[in-house]
C-alpha cells in the first residue's frame, strides 16, 4: 500500500462522514450529528491506520471499513429517527429546492447500512490467494 492509497482512504471515508454529520447538524440544529461524525471519523482513521500497519490485503481492509460504515450509518439512522421532525423542518427551510422526504427518513440510512454490511461481508469472505498476498501471481 502506498501513500496514495492512504490519502484516498482518508478522503473517501472522512469527507462523506464529516459532510453528512456537519450538514445534518446545521439543518437540524443538533450537535449530536457532529458528535456522530467526529466519532465515526476517528474510528475510520484508527481502522485505516491499523489496516495499513498490519498490512491487511485490500479486500480485507475494504470489508472492515464497509462494516464500520454500516455500523456508523445504523447509528446515524437511530439519531435521525430521534430528531426526524426538526431535521425534516430544517431541510425544508434551508434547502427547499433539494428537499426530498427520502433524504431525512431513517429507513434510508438503515437501508444503506444494510447494503454496506452486505458489501463488507462479501469482501471479507472473498477467497484469498495462497501466501496471503492478493493480486500477486505465484
Amino acid at each position: 500500500m502506498t501513500l496514495r492509497h492512504w490519502y484516498a482512504g482518508l478522503l473517501g471515508g472522512l469527507l462523506p462522514i464529516l459532510l453528512l454529520g456537519f450538514l445534518y447538524s446545521a439543518l437540524a440544529d443538533r450537535l449530536l450529528f457532529v458528535y456522530w461524525a467526529l466519532g465515526l471519523a476517528t474510528l475510520w482513521v484508527v481502522l485505516l491506520r491499523h489496516g495499513f500497519a498490519a498490512p491487511w490485503p485490500g479486500a480485507r481492509l475494504a470489508g472492515a471499513l464497509a462494516l464500520l460504515s454500516a455500523v456508523g450509518l445504523a447509528g446515524f439512522a437511530a439519531i435521525e429517527a430521534r430528531h426526524h421532525e426538526i431535521l425534516d423542518l430544517g431541510f425544508r427551510a434551508v434547502l427547499p429546492g433539494l428537499y426530498h422526504p427520502v433524504a431525512t427518513r431513517p429507513t434510508t440510512a438503515a437501508a444503506v447500512a444494510v447494503l454496506l454490511a452486505l458489501a463488507g461481508t462479501v469482501a471479507l469472505l472473498l477467497p484469498r490467494r495462497p501466501g496471503g498476498r492478493e493480486g500477486v501471481s505465484p
